[in-house]
């Protein structure tokens, strides 16, 4: 028994120093094989993005066995932190995700896509894309971009996805508990399904939730929900009547006492919020995104607010059929929330995923962008979507299968706007709001006593806030005028000297803009 032990032993060494060998010596082969090698840095590491990278970098290694990719997936908690330092260190993958990155830190490390924008993308030959400028291949044209690096104009980087927000519900259940497996349409049916959802819970004793949620999306799911109460609010009271209204703008006239969350609008919002948060679990702000799809997949939630990148795992992991509709919002006829409301929104902006680009230290930028080039083709961008179960940015890339309720609504009313101050200036607003937003929620929520709280501390908050806002763009007019000065220099036939006229616009409208905002800033 012994010797047949050691047998085994001396066999298994063996074989793991034969698999040892075989596998240093391809990677040699391999670098020998290889002139270039570039590298893939990311966070996408929801189910089928993996997988999808590694066709699309088989399918090129095929056609250019002199290349090879390598993806470096990083998660995303961590992501912020790793990307700035690998950008810092001058250590970055070749190509690295854009997630959280400002525009400062976009321009300084990435290199600008606009030589190769307008040109036709080399790997759409034979299809109906085959002369179309690469930048029109997107279906924003790279708008998204584009607006992350308003000052310079520059686009930095490409999109491979659209993202957008759906109410997910298990069909079977829905059929058990209603009778049909139509979902709501509007809040006001979706209102009454949760009282469906309740009554059945109470004749079967089954504690069913009627919407998954969890604190990483519900800023999303308010935001998504509660603009229906501004839209009204935009048409009359968008400063510079172009049909929105900032977080900076909002801020200027909660200052000026044209508006509060005593005003009707802001004060439906709120109530819209305490509405919504009794359809969800219980405690849900507390709750991790896991543990919100773990809930639903286990059918203990009968629907589930997510983004379209969870559906992957909803399709493969569940025992039941997954439908989708766009989150329910109210209608017009509402007879609580449809006086403000001119209905669903159109989604035609979209929510840009997968942003990449090159990095300026890059050792191969020519490889590199030609690998994007062949990831936004629309043949592989069509098997990138079907493996990934994400919708593609390229136009005309058919949607995944059973996923068509994925893609965004182009059709729909302007947006109203957010009252929560997310993502403005150094968040000290929202971070006030937040705080604080526990008093209106659940239950035992007391809206009067939140709009309260708000109005009575928001103020300072909003001037801290603006006094980081006018720092910052007197920082881009700076930039600017020696954006300006720099490209009206350049030789009459260069073809970014009429760059000059853009930075000039631009730089104009930013100190415009520190005229009217710098007077509310804290001293």
């Amino acid at each position: 028994m012994t010797r047949t032990r050691l047998r085994l032993a001396a066999l298994l060494l063996i074989a793991v120093f034969a698999a040892s060998a075989w596998h240093v010596t391809q990677r040699i082969r391999a670098a020998r094989t290889a002139e270039v090698e570039i590298f893939l840095g990311h966070w996408l590491l929801h189910p089928g993005m993996r997988e999808a990278f590694d066709a699309a970098i088989a399918g090129y290694e095929k056609l250019h066995p002199e290349v090879r990719v390598r993806q470096i997936p990083v998660p995303v908690r961590s992501y912020a932190a790793w990307t700035r330092t690998q950008l810092v260190g001058g250590t970055a993958p070749d190509i690295t995700g854009m997630l959280t990155l400002n525009e400062e830190l976009i321009s300084r490390y990435y290199l600008p896509l606009t030589p190769w924008l307008d040109q036709p993308n080399p790997y759409n030959a034979g299809t109906e894309l085959a002369d179309t400028p690469w930048r029109d291949t997107f279906v924003d044209g790279l708008t998204a971009m584009r607006n992350l690096t308003p000052t310079s104009g520059e686009v930095c980087g490409i999109t491979l996805q659209v993202n957008s927000v759906r109410l997910f519900y298990n069909r079977e259940l829905l059929r058990e508990i209603t009778g049909s497996d139509t979902p709501p349409r509007d809040f006001a049916s979706l209102q009454a399904l949760g009282r469906q959802v309740a009554a059945y819970s109470a004749r079967t004793g089954r504690r069913l939730i009627p919407v998954a949620g969890c604190g990483p999306y519900a800023r999303q799911l308010f935001n998504t929900l509660l603009p229906s109460q501004t839209q009204r609010l935009t048409l009359t009271h968008s400063p510079n009547r172009n049909l929105r209204v900032t977080s900076l703008e909002l801020a200027g006239l909660m200052l000026d006492g044209k508006v509060s969350y005593a005003t009707p609008e802001l004060r439906s919002t709120l109530e819209l919020m305490h509405d919504m948060s009794l359809l969800l679990t219980p405690g849900f702000t507390s709750q991790q995104r896991d543990e919100a799809i773990n809930t639903y997949l286990q059918g203990n939630a009968l629907m589930l607010f997510a983004g379209s990148w969870d559906y992957a795992m909803l399709a493969e992991d569940g025992r039941f059929v997954t439908g989708m509709v766009p989150f329910p919002v109210p209608a017009q006829d509402d007879p609580h929330y449809g006086r403000f409301s001119l209905g669903p929104v159109s989604e035609a902006a979209g929510y840009p995923e997968a942003m990449l680009g090159v990095v300026r230290s890059s050792q191969h930028p020519q490889a590199a962008v030609d690998f994007l080039h062949y990831l936004t083709s629309r043949p592989i961008a069509a098997e990138f979507s079907r493996i990934s179960h994400r919708i593609s940015s390229i136009v005309g890339t058919p949607p995944p299968l059973n996923a068509a309720e994925l893609k965004p609504r182009l059709a729909g009313e302007l947006p109203g706007f957010t009252t929560d101050f997310g993502w403005f200036a150094a968040d000290l607003a929202s971070n006030f709001f937040q705080r604080h937003i526990h008093e209106a929620l659940g239950p035992q929520g007391d809206v009067t006593a939140f709009a309260a709280t708000l109005n009575a501390g928001i103020h300072r908050h909003l001037r801290d806030d603006i006094g980081v806002h006018v720092k910052r763009i007197r920082r881009d007019a700076r930039t600017l005028d020696a954006l300006t000065a720099f490209t009206w220099l350049l030789p009459s036939d260069d073809p970014g000297q009429n760059a000059w006229t853009r930075h000039a616009e631009t730089q104009h409208l930013r100190q415009l803009e520190v005229q009217q905002y710098r007077h509310y800033a804290t001293p």
